[in-house]
């Protein structure tokens, strides 16, 4: 089926060892694809086919399920990585690491993109989550995004066209594939305090946050302007409460963790202990920034 692919293809690759909460079985088809033509071809058949195609970047944010995904699996996460700055804009492919973006800005002396060191996840889903860290989001950089659109053609549009809201985008819940990214590097800085300002980014997520272990990052959404669901959650005395493999993490109520053999159903019925919980103490419905697959 997908002989024409020069990506490698792998059939029934097991998905918890490419994402974050190491969950999640397998899929049909995984494929790593390093150049726009090949992301293209494997769109094409998967449309002819009727086959789901699914697009992972860095495997964070996700949830997927025990029974793994019927389908097509893209992982741009792995071959989608390059980057460069021209007439003062970078141009990322959607598989760059965003703490990679930070880092490599601040030894530029080019200010704006400090708070991306907090972020542990890609320019694909940086750009679809307008993900933020320390209150600043992906959109007060974005200039445009091009994409592979659902009808198979390469689209672009400006950062004033893509409904970019707090954790969410013009993005979420099409079936769409981010291909790149411009964003604004025009402040310049210096150079010492922009790294500075970086490594402060990073330094304050891994005070904040759990470090070295598996999980989703943050399982619900958190407004900046409240209500926090990690201070709700602890305030309900979760903390630490544990099913099957999974834990609520006792650094940060808003973080599950998997101890070793967590399964999703695991991580889902926490969830829903952890929703209904604070829908019962404080009538507040917590909302999911995870995804489900």
């Amino acid at each position: 089926m997908f002989n024409d692919v020069s990506a490698a293809v792998t059939e029934g690759f097991l998905l918890k060892t490419v994402t974050t909460m190491g969950v999640g079985g397998p899929c049909d088809y995984y494929i790593v694809p390093s150049t726009i033509e090949e992301i293209k071809s494997v769109s094409d058949i998967c449309s002819e086919k009727e086959i789901p195609l699914l697009v992972i970047g860095n495997g964070s944010n996700i949830l997927v399920d025990d029974s793994g995904f019927r389908g097509v699996v893209l992982h741009v996460g792995k071959g989608m990585r390059k980057f460069q700055i021209e007439n003062n804009v970078l141009q990322a492919e959607a598989g760059v690491p965003v703490p990679r973006i930070a880092f490599h800005m601040a030894k530029e002396g080019r200010a704006g993109f400090e708070f991306m060191a907090g972020i542990p996840g890609t320019v694909g889903g940086a750009v679809v989550m307008n993900a933020g860290c320390l209150n600043k989001e992906t959109s007060s950089i974005l200039q445009s995004v091009t994409y592979l659109d659902s009808d198979g053609k390469v689209q672009t549009k400006s950062k004033e066209e893509l409904e970019l809201r707090f954790r969410s985008s013009y993005f979420l819940g099409r079936h769409h594939i981010i291909l790149s990214a411009a964003f604004d590097a025009s402040t310049l800085g210096d150079t010492e305090e922009v790294m500075r300002n970086t490594k402060a980014a990073a330094d304050i997520r891994k005070g904040k946050f759990p470090i070295n272990v598996a999980t989703v990052g943050s399982t619900f959404k958190s407004p900046p302007e409240g209500p926090h669901p990690g201070r709700l959650i602890e305030e309900t005395g979760l903390k630490g409460y544990r099913i099957g493999g999974a834990e609520i993490s006792s650094v940060h109520a808003n973080w599950i963790i998997n101890k070793g053999e967590a399964t999703a159903d695991d991580v889902k019925k926490l969830m829903e202990i952890m929703q209904n919980t604070v829908a019962k103490q404080f009538g507040i419905e917590l909302e999911p920034e995870v995804l489900f697959i």
